[in-house]
């Protein structure tokens, strides 16, 4: 059952309207998966994560984006949306893949903050992205919420975009509806690829009149 959050602890959680330079705005959602299968990878996602940050502050359309992070492992951590420029960068793994947690939660909130920028007169485009390498462990949500959830999305035209960190989580992604599938192999240079992929996805989806909701991936 979705968190109803008052109108004060959303602007508390996120960027209030009085602090925006701009009526069009560009919400990004970006779950990372920080399950124990990443150990191997913690100081290139330190990287990636870091060059991503870097690459959507420098874009035109810097000003227009907010982004809020969400990390799963043994617990989930949502964050609200805020100038990339305060975007978390950091990394570390333990414990399980809460995967659908992150995506019901998650996805309720950039649900309720777009309707409250809506609401204040703002031009919204949304993205709501997941990385990971596996299937959901330890969740207390299941698979049919999180399929819901989805759906939810994907018919109030946000993008929902999965990139699969090697062939595991393919199926999982098409299972749960998201419209945008990426997958990209298990080594530091497909890794690269797929940060690289989503910050150029993230910054031309915000330079669209409208969400690229069938063609989010940019190569």
């Amino acid at each position: 059952m979705a968190t109803i959050l008052g109108l004060e602890e959303i602007e508390q959680e996120n960027t209030a309207v009085d602090e925006l330079e701009t009526e069009n705005v560009n919400l990004i959602f970006v779950g990372v998966d920080c399950s124990g299968s990443m150990d191997a990878f913690i100081k290139n996602m330190k990287s990636e994560l870091q060059a991503f940050k870097t690459a959507v502050a420098k874009s035109k359309e810097a000003d227009e984006i907010l982004a809020a992070r969400g990390n799963f492992s043994d617990t989930i951590q949502i964050g609200g949306y805020k100038k990339i420029s305060e975007f978390d960068d950091s990394y570390q793994t333990y414990g399980m893949t809460k995967l659908y947690d992150v995506i019901v939660e998650g996805g309720d909130k950039l649900l309720q903050y777009r309707d409250y920028l809506r609401k204040q007169g703002m031009r919204v485009k949304a993205v709501f992205s997941i990385f990971s390498d596996g299937a959901d462990t330890d969740s207390k949500h299941k698979l049919a919420d999180a399929k819901a959830k989805i759906t939810e999305l994907n018919k109030n035209e946000i993008v929902t975009a999965f990139i699969s960190f090697g062939k595991d989580s393919v199926k999982i992604a098409t299972d749960l509806k998201f419209k945008n599938v990426l997958e990209v192999g298990r080594s530091e240079s497909e890794l690269r690829k797929a940060f690289s992929c989503l910050s150029k996805s993230v910054i031309e989806n915000s330079k669209s009149v409208t969400n690229k909701t069938d063609d989010f991936f940019t190569i």
